[in-house]
């Protein structure tokens, strides 16, 4: 059932947290499979089958990858951090209340499943402690995923000085944006080119049943404020058909 309050909220800034979203037989499938696949990754980049971390282990990911002398990009790179998941993972991602959310936000009935080309659709990102890894302020809509919803859901690591940090009712504005010449980033990507105060934006408090759903015209940046942990959370996005 479609909280009004939640569609409100979105409508008015852009973004809403939905907490208890998933539940927690479902939250445990997903932060299992995530824990896998990390781990195959870290496998594969040290050329041995051990497995390393478990779930509650990743705020600790950046000493880790110092400690075992891991190249951060074998793990991080979107090569590796987007997928198809298997079935059972796209059941609980694909819950008919969230495209009931959807709806009641874009007014669209029908999506596709949005991915990088080249890539899987499901991503994760390991925004590591002091190390300058979340992009800065930008939008769907000034790259390739223009017009692309996005669900951002924490797993471990996240809280309110590493949560995704959003320009409340930047969707209904227009920003003087650049394209960087030399970034760490995707390649293409304008960003904010304007002065904005870091008290203007905020990092909402989301539960770990909780999703939080955005618009692909709302300013964010995946950058974190935490120096101790590492934040783990995944993102999957999608986009409206139009059948006109």
């Amino acid at each position: 059932m479609i909280k009004n309050e939640i569609k409100s909220f979105f409508c008015e800034n852009g973004y809403v947290v939905i907490n208890d979203f998933l539940t927690n037989n479902e939250l445990e499938l997903i932060s299992d499979f995530v824990e896998n696949w990390i781990n195959k990754n870290i496998a594969n980049a040290l050329n041995t089958n051990k497995i390393y971390l478990k779930i509650k282990d990743f705020p600790d990911y950046h000493n880790f990858i110092i400690n075992n002398q891991i190249d951060h990009s074998k793990i991080a790179s979107a090569i590796y951090r987007y997928i198809e998941p298997p079935e059972n993972i796209i059941k609980i991602i694909h819950k008919k209340l969230l495209f009931e959310y959807l709806y009641s936000f874009s007014g669209f009935n029908k999506y596709e499943k949005w991915q990088d080309p080249g890539f899987g659709w499901l991503g994760y990102r390991l925004i590591r402690a002091n190390s300058n890894d979340g992009y800065p302020p930008s939008c769907k809509n000034w790259g390739a995923a223009s017009n692309v919803y996005s669900i951002w859901l924490p797993i471990t690591g996240c809280n309110e000085s590493s949560n995704i940090r959003f320009l409340p009712k930047s969707h209904k504005r227009e920003f003087k944006k650049y394209l960087p010449e030399n970034t760490k980033f995707t390649k293409g990507e304008f960003r904010l080119d304007e002065n904005i105060s870091d008290s203007e934006f905020i990092r909402p408090d989301v539960s770990k049943n909780g999703i939080i759903v955005y618009h692909p015209a709302c300013i964010h940046s995946e950058d974190s404020a935490d120096m101790e942990k590492t934040r783990l959370n995944l993102e999957y996005r999608f986009k409206p058909i139009d059948e006109s």
